[in-house]
């Protein structure tokens, strides 16, 4: 999170444009227009608030920090599966690699999400922690956590935090901010370690590859205007900035290329007045993520240092459970058991939706219909939370879409509701009328004789519902050797009546 001052391109007090809320937080204005339409995580429905004005979105800086502060926060999943990518997200991070593999830029009908740090560790889907690989580049562990392959894992980690640096300058340029031209430095510099350390052909390439166009950026980017926090560091080093836009982009001059954006990089840095982040103390991570108060820069400028809260970062008891880890007998969810938590975190967490009410479908009886509520379990009550996500008009009685409530349906109780007539709504949405339509047998064809005898496919009718023809696999009705006699002529064989071949599926029974 860039701790920057917002332009004045913005109007109203600690409104940020989309470009420069793309830069504080390091997610596409694409992607935080999505979330003001879309809860990202389920069984959730917040979204993050803006004010729309004719084309133009606007975001407050509290309310971005904060919003981007609960994506961090452990994403809930159910029966121990990783949390779903919402579609926003996997969009996200897929024009982040250009729609292929980020690190071999091929195989795009093979890529995926992969998390960074494993998701069974922090249950978390933000942006940062994800990035779009090939089944080349990434693998999948235990219990459903997606992550780099290991021989590749730190590359990946690494090239992640080069491609938010080029990307925030980018956002940076379009909302006009001061401090686009050191964060593309920043790129190169984070580009020029990588390739140092790039042990393979695909990773040598992906690292050239953004550094051409990070480093053709670095012109476009010099600040033009006096007023400009930068434009006398930038002057005072004309020459410097003119040698290294003159420098080679070629494959064998690359590496002498990033190396001098560094040292210009530095040299800048010190001249503009930049200072190592108070957070991070200059190293850009902490915490196993990009610094939060620096956005993974490491520097800022002096006044950008000293506006730094670090009050947001302290421990504090977790207000959940008080500080005792455990939570109705269970690892507190909010804190995962650590028993405290940041305060930028502890900010986000509403206490109120643990507490535990009367659920709404059998208003805290435990009782529906003369059984235990399907809703509530029999309890009668439930977390707010999970109360919020109960439609009660899913457990009202409807007629069944099927037998219309008449209970029969073709002569027989009906296979839908077994003859109740009715049943909750929520499982009518399940049905599909059209799986109850008669059709024609592909076994016998519709003659209902198969082989000489009723075809076992539809029991000699001739056709059979429609839900059933997913069910059949021709290959069991394939003429096979028989087993018992091999195929063999010469005695008579009362398996196969001496035709010396039989269905598939008799042969696999025998």
């Amino acid at each position: 999170m860039k701790a920057s001052t917002p332009s004045t391109t913005a109007p109203g007090h600690g409104e940020l444009d989309e470009f420069q809320a793309a830069s504080l937080v390091g997610m596409s204005p694409k992607l935080l227009r999505w979330f003001t339409s879309y809860a990202p995580k389920q069984d959730s429905d917040r979204k993050l608030k803006a004010r729309k004005e004719e084309e133009q979105i606007y975001f407050e800086r509290t309310e971005l920090e904060g919003f981007n502060d609960w994506l961090k926060l452990p994403w809930p999943s159910k029966d121990g599966a990783r949390p779903p990518v919402p579609e926003g997200i996997k969009r996200e991070i897929k024009d982040e690699a250009g729609g292929e593999c980020a690190i071999c830029h091929a195989h795009s009908d093979s890529c995926e999400a992969a998390h960074i740090v494993p998701v069974a560790a922090t249950k978390n889907n933000h942006p940062e922690n994800l990035i779009w690989l090939c089944a080349n580049h990434h693998t999948k562990f235990d219990k459903h956590t997606y992550g780099p392959k290991a021989e590749s894992a730190e590359f990946v980690a690494s090239f992640k935090h080069a491609l938010t640096h080029y990307r925030r300058a980018l956002w940076q340029m379009q909302a006009k901010a001061t401090g686009q031209l050191f964060t593309m430095l920043k790129a190169c510099e984070s580009l020029n370690s990588q390739l140092a350390t790039a042990k393979t052909p695909d990773e040598v390439s992906t690292v050239i590859r953004l550094a051409k166009e990070a480093l053709a950026q670095v012109p476009k980017m010099a600040p033009t205007s006096k007023e400009d926090s930068h434009f006398a560091a930038f002057e005072s080093m004309s020459a410097e900035f003119k040698a290294l836009a003159n420098s080679s982009t070629e494959l064998q001059d690359i590496g002498a290329t990033l190396h001098l954006a560094t040292a210009v990089k530095a040299e800048f840095a010190q001249r503009a007045g930049y200072v190592n982040c108070p957070l991070c103390a200059g190293s850009g991570h902490y915490k196993g993520e990009d610094c939060p108060a620096c956005g993974g820069e490491a520097e800022l400028t002096e006044s950008e240092a000293n506006a730094v809260d670090l009050a947001r970062y302290t421990l504090v008891e977790c207000p959940l459970c008080d500080g005792k880890r455990t939570f109705k007998g269970r690892d507190c969810p909010a804190c995962g058991g650590d028993g405290d938590l940041e305060r930028r975190y502890a900010e986000q967490i509403d206490t109120r939706e643990w507490e535990e009410i009367d659920c709404p479908v059998c208003d805290g009886s435990g009782k529906l219909r003369g059984q235990d509520c399907q809703a509530c379990g029999g309890e009668g009550k439930l977390e707010r939370q999970q109360s919020d996500r109960i439609d009660v008009r899913d457990y009202a009685l409807v007629d069944c879409p099927v037998c219309e409530g008449k209970g029969r349906f073709r002569g027989e109780q009906c296979p839908a509701c077994d003859g109740e007539r009715e049943m909750d709504q929520r499982y009518t949405d399940q049905i599909d009328l059209r799986d109850y339509k008669r059709v024609e047998c592909p076994v016998c064809e519709g003659a209902r004789d198969w082989c000489g005898r009723p075809c076992p496919a539809c029991d000699g009718e001739g056709e059979l519902d429609q839900r059933y023809i997913d069910r059949i696999d021709m290959r069991d009705f394939q003429m096979v050797e028989c087993p018992a006699c091999g195929g063999q002529t010469g005695n008579y064989c009362k398996t196969c009546d001496d035709e010396r071949k039989i269905p598939r599926f008799i042969a696999e029974q025998l």
